[in-house]
């Protein structure tokens, strides 16, 4: 039998928009990954920032080696998640191949900073929440992401004409607007429609 032809122009659209919905409560209900990750960055920047101005310690950026016990964290807690996974739908796939070649990407940039210099490392990675959190919150038709990431646009050239330590400042207040206030509204959402 050929499902396609059974179906009108509007029960299309409200099937399309259910799936939709439920990828968006899927999401919401693993607010945890934007907000894990947002929090994680967010602290560990404020953290180096106060090595680095206040302490002043040349071993400032240390701290930095939390991101590996977050992803261990994180890695963790995927693979224990996909078990329970039942539907996936192309919206979730295109989230999760999304963020899987921005988290490789992440990853070579740091790379490629660490062997060149941190000095402008962190205007690229706010362009990468950019980029993360709009495409994000355009699949998931979420405005708070949407916004996020074009606020994260508006950071990211400004940050290239600051200082290191206020690039640092940049930063956090880029993964506020991008992942942690989006995050906590998104989880919200989910609360509210259980």
């Amino acid at each position: 039998m050929d499902y396609e032809n059974d179906l009108t122009p509007e029960e299309s659209v409200l099937l399309i928009r259910s799936m939709i919905d439920k990828t968006r409560h899927n999401v919401a209900g693993n607010s945890f990954s934007f907000l894990f990750w947002g929090w994680l960055v967010f602290l560990i920047c404020v953290l180096q920032y106060i090595l680095m101005v206040w302490v002043q310690t040349p071993y400032h950026y240390y701290v930095w080696c939390l991101i590996w016990v977050g992803i261990l964290v994180f890695m963790f807690r995927l693979f224990r998640k996909k078990k329970q996974e039942k539907v996936v739908t192309f919206v979730s796939e295109s989230m999760k191949y999304l963020w899987m070649g921005l988290g490789i990407t992440f990853f070579i940039t740091g790379w490629i900073c660490a062997v060149n210099g941190w000095h402008n490392s962190f205007p690229l990675f706010i362009v990468l929440y950019a980029t993360g959190t709009f495409v994000s919150g355009r699949l998931l038709k979420f405005r708070p992401f949407v916004i996020g990431g074009i606020l994260c646009w508006i950071i990211a050239p400004v940050t290239a004409y600051v200082s290191y330590d206020n690039q640092i400042l940049l930063t956090a207040l880029a993964l506020l607007v991008s992942y942690i206030i989006p995050g906590h509204l998104l989880k919200a959402q989910q609360l509210k429609n259980q």
